[in-house]
């Protein structure tokens, strides 16, 4: 009976630790005014999800310093930051427009089209920005490029984003509280085994 005591005390303290890596996200993506906190709050999660999992005695000192550590390494990404988003929101607000008015079926399926084309290039590029620290245009046409090549993980990445934006639709709490750990899982563990094989 003790062990089970245990597991579900180490259970309850990881699912603890990633809401305050989702409180921290957001408060990296308010830091930067919206536009411009993107990319840094992402590559951070990315970098601060891959060393919760890699150290043994993680706490919330632990988590919000190598967070925020991350966050001043990336936070030049200013310009790169504020050209995604403009683009991720004209592309949704396109679509909800679309969608609200009635306009041609052709065109949602294009404006979904290219909405998910970046998402998938944002991914890779957030990913490959953990490893190496380029140029932002450099680092999203090998994004790019990366992910048409590895259409096998680009599909299953795209499936488990759009679901996770999916309970955007069902509860807007949940969805503060389990995107930010879900999306970094999903990124670093496909992508990881991806750059295994």
């Amino acid at each position: 009976m003790k062990i089970i005591g245990t597991k579900v005390v180490e259970w309850t303290l990881a699912v603890y630790h990633y809401i305050i890596l989702a409180l921290y996200f957001w408060v990296g993506i308010l830091r930067g005014l919206v536009l411009y906190g993107v990319t840094p709050a992402c590559v951070s999660l990315f970098l601060t999800y891959e060393a919760m999992r890699n150290y043994e005695e993680v706490d919330e000192k632990y988590i919000k310093q190598q967070f925020f550590k991350h966050y001043r390494d990336y936070d030049h990404y200013k310009v790169w930051s504020f050209l995604l988003s403009i683009g991720l929101l004209l592309l949704t607000a396109l679509f909800t427009f679309s969608l609200s008015h009635g306009v041609s079926l052709v065109f949602v399926v294009v404006i979904i089209y290219f909405l998910l084309l970046l998402i998938g290039a944002v991914s890779f590029t957030f990913y490959s920005l953990t490893t190496h620290k380029k140029a932002g245009r450099i680092a999203f046409a090998e994004g790019f490029v990366e992910m048409i090549k590895q259409i096998k993980i680009t599909v299953p990445l795209l499936i488990a984003v759009v679901v996770l934006l999916g309970v955007l639709y069902y509860n807007a709490v949940l969805f503060l509280v389990v995107f930010p750990a879900g999306y970094a899982a999903v990124v670093t563990s496909l992508l990881n085994r991806s750059s295994q094989s």
